[in-house]
């Protein structure tokens, strides 16, 4: 009887030790920081959230994510970059007013940016990098995902659609 309790408890701490889940607070899978595609940061109180690049069908890398400014003190885009590159911008405001959130791509985009030709390939990351009149600047390490699926139509303010629709032959 007691071999076998002895067993259990051996067969215990091995799964705990081989599972992780004797890792407690340290486990890798606590510590994972981002869980969509896209990378958030934060300067003064100007929040950037799930910011990613779609690269097109054209080869063009177009900017998605929200920007949104949680300080009475508004403050103003001045210029986006992507992959070091000037970003096209347009915008219906640059201005960044208290809870009016700035988003490029989607049914609510009130802002547009990209590159007419981006040269690295989805699944690497690249830098974005988006100045202010007041905030600091901010760079972050972006994901270029590829512009299919989901992403296949981008609906962007003031652009037209993105896809390339194949045309039949009569």
């Amino acid at each position: 009887m007691s071999y076998s309790i002895k067993k259990v408890i051996a067969l215990i701490i091995i799964s705990s030790t081989l599972t992780g889940c004797g890792s407690g607070q340290m486990a890798s899978t606590r510590l994972i920081k981002q869980v969509t595609d896209g990378v958030e940061a934060q300067t003064d109180e100007i929040r950037l959230r799930n910011i990613k690049v779609i690269k097109t069908s054209t080869g063009a890398g177009v900017l998605i994510g929200t920007l949104v400014n949680w300080s009475d003190k508004s403050d103003v885009i001045t210029s986006v970059t992507i992959n070091n590159q000037p970003a096209i911008y347009t915008a219906k405001s640059s201005e960044l007013l208290r809870n009016k959130p700035i988003t490029f791509v989607g049914d609510i985009a009130n802002a547009d940016a990209y590159i007419s030709m981006l040269d690295k390939e989805p699944g690497y990351r690249i830098p974005v990098t988006f100045t202010f009149a007041s905030a600091a600047p901010v760079t972050l390490d972006t994901l270029i995902v590829n512009g299919d699926g989901i992403y296949e139509v981008l609906n962007r303010y003031n652009q037209v659609a993105t896809a390339v629709i194949p045309q039949e032959a009569n």
